[in-house]
């Protein structure tokens, strides 16, 4: 049996808890669809948009005319912005548990176990949750740098870009995934010769 030094068990410990703290902070993200929502039909999404520090001015395009903001959707854009903060949040949440439940099981001497693998395949769900909340945000920041030359800096910061960079990640947690089903399944088998 393999024996992991104390210092990567401890550091196992202090990666599960800060998961487990951050998956309990991740549930108060369901609040920003909300505050988004409440915005719109007060009719301050543009003002909120123009005067927030999360949204970079494109150079040479400091003011903004009085049609562009009055044609911003704003509607469609709290729209989009919300569908793709809940779908992220929902990412994160697989992710966190998934990390959690595997650094116990790591910490525990489990390494290449049914249920480990049902944990890697967790990330695969997460990512899967990630590229569907790509598209929705990409559209909401394209809203807001069509009309209002803004660019989105902070956080839910998604572009067309990251789409593409997102399949990558999908396709390796899916490579990662295969290796150990496959390394799981050598271990049964070989406990069964045994």
């Amino acid at each position: 049996m393999l024996h992991m030094p104390k210092l990567l068990n401890r550091a196992l410990l202090v990666v599960s808890f800060l998961a487990q703290i951050s998956f309990v902070i991740s549930w108060i993200g369901f609040c920003i669809p909300v505050y988004f929502i409440y915005q719109a039909l007060k009719g301050n999404v543009v003002s909120n948009i123009l005067d927030n520090n999360d949204f970079q001015v494109i150079s040479n395009h400091a003011h903004v005319s009085l049609t562009d903001i009055n044609h911003f959707p704003a509607y469609i854009y709290t729209a989009l912005v919300s569908i793709g903060v809940i779908l992220a949040i929902i990412a994160v949440l697989y992710e966190l548990k998934a990390l959690v439940k595997i650094t116990v099981n790591l910490n525990q001497k489990r390494y290449f176990t049914t249920e480990n693998v049902k944990l890697v395949w967790l990330f695969i769900v997460s990512q899967l949750y990630t590229l569907a909340a790509d598209p929705f945000l990409a559209g909401a920041n394209q809203l807001t740098r069509t009309y209002l030359d803004r660019i989105k800096i902070g956080d839910f910061s998604v572009t067309w870009s990251d789409i593409p960079e997102d399949l990558v990640g999908l396709v390796i947690i899916s490579v990662i995934y295969i290796l150990f089903k496959m390394a799981e399944q050598m271990k049964r088998e070989n406990e069964l010769t045994v």
